[in-house]
């Protein structure tokens, strides 16, 4: 079942472009200088120029490895912090998930009062199911910020994936305390509602979320998947086919119509779909227990 595992990587990759994003404008700043030709005599400015330009040519190792090279040479300079927290998106990005946790604490102990680093972390934790440690960051950032409406759903999230439907609740019901509209409230509580099984009340969320973001693909796939759910195939095919026409590439969609159309007992187009997910990226661990019942 998709559910929650695909709802934590849909935000896992959209926070992770975002952190890509700070990278690439903070190393704009190191970038006024130039690279020279002899790398013997590049200085530290030099060598975060320089992961910028790999950056700019999509080599993510190489500008990982001009950051390790900068630090080496100067491992007391002031910015090491801020370039360990870049270092770490780097090896998140390349799938070095224990070495990027890593460097987040080094970046976090350098930068103690941060709240840059210590959210990279909580997020790291989360795609790496340590999510525990992902909630222990998240209350240390609410600890400065109680009122931060991006980390409480986090962090709801998180409890979630843990079991914590009540802590996950409260999270969520606090945002309504300061955010009665909050669109990030109401998006969670339809996910702790699918996740429990009170269908009818996820529906409810997703219909007032859908009518307010009609071309929200994402929120069609969402309440494709309760609709399947609840055993209304007919009414997930519709969700599921609008939300591919407005984003084609979603491997979990694909995915989410191969259960749909297995359930209706069309498992040559089930297996399409399940051809077209790997295709689009999904991991073939994924639908393994899927094939086995195509069998």
């Amino acid at each position: 079942m998709l559910g929650l595992f695909e709802e934590k990587n849909y935000l896992c990759t959209k926070l992770f472009a975002m952190y890509k994003l700070f990278f690439t404008l903070l190393i704009g700043i190191f970038g006024l200088l130039n690279p020279v030709a002899s790398w013997a005599q590049t200085s530290y400015d030099e060598w975060v120029a320089a992961s910028y330009d790999m950056l700019d040519a999509d080599s993510t190792r190489q500008a990982a490895e001009c950051l390790k090279k900068a630090m080496r040479l100067e491992p007391a300079n002031p910015q090491n912090g801020m370039l360990f927290t870049n270092l770490g998106t780097l090896q998140r990005e390349l799938g070095e998930l224990t070495d990027a946790e890593m460097s987040y604490s080094c970046a976090i102990a350098l930068l103690p009062d941060a709240s840059v680093p210590l959210l990279a972390r909580a997020q790291l934790y989360a795609q790496m199911e340590k999510y525990a440690d992902a909630i222990g960051d998240y209350s240390r950032l609410l600890e400065k910020d109680p009122e931060n409406e991006d980390v409480l759903y986090e962090r709801a999230l998180c409890r979630l994936m843990s079991t914590d439907t009540i802590g996950a609740r409260r999270d969520l019901e606090y945002i309504d305390t300061f955010n009665p509209k909050s669109a990030k409230s109401r998006l969670g509580m339809a996910i702790v509602y699918k996740a429990t099984g009170e269908y009818s009340m996820a529906i409810d969320l997703y219909n007032a979320l859908i009518k307010a973001n009609p071309k929200s693909w994402s929120l069609l796939r969402d309440r494709a998947e309760v609709h399947f759910l609840s055993n209304r195939m007919g009414a997930a095919l519709l969700d599921v086919n609008a939300s591919l026409d407005l984003n084609p590439n979603d491997p979990f969609t694909y995915m989410l119509r191969a259960q749909i159309r297995l359930a209706k007992g069309d498992k040559d187009y089930a297996r399409r779909d399940i051809n077209t997910a790997l295709e689009k990226g999904i991991e073939p661990q994924i639908v393994v227990g899927l094939l086995e019942k195509m069998q």
